[in-house]
């Protein structure tokens, strides 16, 4: 199986927190927001310094306010992982 991977910070911003990953030559970043009611992340494709190249949505979760910004995020991703390697029926 091949997984995205933390690759870095990419820092806090004014709603939470950007996480960079890649897979070989592909990056994502998942950003976490507080902007609304329920907390959020959503993950979209990236260069290798985080910009993002594609604002659609690959993927994206609510989650409650009690997870903190980095278990929201890396429990996204994994799950994102979980979706991508999952063999075709």
């Amino acid at each position: 199986m091949n997984h995205y991977v933390l690759e870095k910070s990419l820092g806090d911003h004014e709603h939470g927190r950007a996480l960079l990953y890649s897979r070989g030559d592909n990056f994502l970043v998942a950003s976490y927001s507080k902007a609304f009611i329920r907390p959020e992340v959503l993950v979209f494709k990236s260069d290798p310094e985080g910009n993002v190249t594609d604002w659609i949505e690959l993927y994206g979760e609510k989650h409650d306010k009690e997870i903190t910004m980095n278990e929201a995020i890396h429990s996204t991703m994994a799950r994102f992982n979980r979706l991508e390697n999952k063999p075709a029926p």
